[in-house]
């Protein structure tokens, strides 16, 4: 199963996800690599983290925009 895939089946179940969602939020991390989330290129991808949980360096892996 590649990352994608993976990254696909935490956020369909709805457990997993919500688990994930929260300590992410609390910790300031990341929802998928775990790594610290506070640094982001532009308010778009402070957006982004607000909805997804994802750090820069997973939103640049799985949206894209990472070249600039």
């Amino acid at each position: 199963m590649d990352k994608l895939e993976s990254l696909l089946d935490i956020l369909s179940s709805d457990r997993e996800y919500e688990k994930r969602f929260v300590i992410a939020k609390v910790s300031k991390s990341c929802i998928w690599c775990g790594n610290e989330a506070v640094e982001f290129r532009d308010a778009s991808a402070r957006l982004e983290y607000f909805v997804s949980a994802l750090c820069q360096k997973c939103q640049d892996e799985f949206i894209g925009g990472g070249e600039q």
